[in-house]
């Protein structure tokens, strides 16, 4: 991995000396893709175990309980991409001593971030269960998952945005290890607490905290390390609330993401619980948990070439921001169109990873036809997303981060009216080809326009 942290002389030297940008692109983003797959393991590891240990009421329960969870992460990658990407276009611009306030305020956000969390799931968490329509045990269940994560909000969050700092730090490669070791972790205890403790579902949710805990300790010993170029054992500073406002702006199209994609998983929660059964909740749950991978490694993706984006923005290089974004949408095209071949090609395999109820297996086989069949244009849309956030730009981030969510609502309302249950797996294809069909011309201009501009000035001062 090269070294963007030293002086901006020394930034430039190396990052100019590269032989191409494809270089620069496979070195970021392979250990971002690994991290961020390996961050998603929690929950995915979760799902498997409850759903093997405790049945499809358990599977069903946790599918219930994740949108309200995902506050969680939300609140973790806003922060982490929102300081890191300030991190990197400070560091850009040679200003090393706004790269490392970026740092700092975005640890004290993951505090002020972890306070308002355990009021809010405290508070709200019954009621944004019961409105889903599950059936009420499935509801007492749910409670007690999130009744564990209410009160290990801190290590939540704290892990999502510890490792994205510190890949911003100029380390990605321990980052990646860190999240290894803590999901590795996880696996361990889910184990024990569930098929070894009979420990049910709360058991997943007690080993996912334990090994976020962990992950925070050791991202902190990091910090405090000689391998941190940001090393805060020379101190903190104090609290700057314009740089606090600044890292939720840039980060703020990635935490309405999450909202988005946690308000999308309730509203077809409920649907399915209306116009289904327990086993159209577990295998929705399914379903959502392999498409989740794909949006992970999309997700990795876009973490990986966001420092660069940064760094390229700050130094006006437009051109190399325009091949950076054509490999990234390219990979993201190319390995949505696998994963969805993949999963068709073997369903039963991966549905029995979760679950082996008869009729579980053929709701969750439709499910992976129809409702992951434009699957690799939301990975476009997550890279235009990532690249307007880089480039400074949040409030267009937000903005189709917004739209994005708001867009599957007509779909989810009206399809089922009329088809009934299968309709609800075609909201989300319908909505993902209308948003790529507004996305793409926008994000194609831009960069072209950017790199015109770019290749303008750099013939002008040449």
């Amino acid at each position: 991995m090269i070294d963007i942290n030293g002086s901006n002389a020394q930034q430039h030297t190396e990052l100019e000396t590269q032989p191409s940008v494809l270089k620069l692109f496979v070195k970021n983003i392979f250990a971002a893709m690994v991290a961020v797959v390996v961050s998603g393991v929690y929950v995915i590891t979760d799902g498997m175990f409850v759903g093997q240990y405790v049945g499809k009421e358990g599977l069903a329960a946790v599918g219930i309980a994740y949108p309200i969870y995902m506050l969680l992460p939300a609140f973790g990658l806003m922060l982490g991409i929102g300081g890191g990407a300030l991190m990197s276009m400070h560091r850009g611009a040679g200003q090393l001593g706004l790269s490392r306030q970026a740092c700092i305020a975005s640890l004290q956000l993951i505090l002020l971030a972890s306070l308002f969390c355990w009021i809010f799931l405290g508070l709200f968490s019954p009621w944004l269960l019961s409105v889903q329509s599950a059936p009420w045990p499935l509801i007492v269940m749910a409670q007690e998952y999130l009744d564990v994560f209410q009160y290990g909000a801190v290590s939540a969050i704290g892990a999502g945005t510890l490792t994205l700092l510190i890949r911003n730090d100029g380390s990605p490669n321990i980052a990646m290890f860190i999240m290894i070791f803590g999901a590795l972790l996880n696996i361990a205890l889910n184990y024990y607490f569930l098929a070894i403790l009979d420990f049910e579902i709360a058991g997943a949710a007690y080993a996912t905290v334990i090994s976020m805990s962990s992950v925070c300790v050791v991202s902190g010993m990091y910090f405090l390390s000689a391998s941190a170029k940001i090393n805060l054992s020379t101190g903190l500073c104090a609290f700057n609330y314009k740089m606090c406002l600044t890292i939720l702006l840039t980060g703020s199209s990635v935490f309405a993401m999450y909202l988005y994609s946690g308000f999308v998983i309730a509203v077809h929660n409920k649907l399915f619980a209306s116009y289904g059964n327990s086993s159209s909740l577990s295998a929705f749950a399914i379903v959502g948990y392999l498409m989740s991978i794909y949006y992970m490694l999309a997700e990795g993706i876009g973490d990986g070439v966001q420092p660069l984006l940064s760094y390229f923005h700050g130094q006006k290089r437009a051109d190399k921001n325009r091949q950076l974004m054509q490999l990234s949408v390219s990979v993201v095209l190319l390995l949505g169109v696998f994963s969805y071949g993949l999963v068709n090609l073997v369903p039963s395999f991966f549905i029995h990873l979760f679950n082996s109820d008869p009729e579980v297996a053929i709701k969750a086989t439709t499910g992976l036809k129809y409702h992951l069949a434009a699957l690799y244009l939301d990975g476009v849309i997550v890279m235009a997303t990532v690249y307007f956030m880089a480039s400074g730009r949040g409030l267009l981030a937000l903005l189709i981060s917004i739209v994005n969510m708001v867009i599957q609502l007509p779909f989810l309302y009206l399809l089922p009216l009329y088809f009934g249950e299968f309709a609800i797996w075609l909201a989300l294809p319908i909505s993902n080809v209308v948003m790529f069909i507004w996305i793409a011309p926008m994000l194609w201009r831009d960069i072209q326009t950017r790199s015109a501009h770019s290749s303008i000035s750099t013939t002008v001062v040449g």
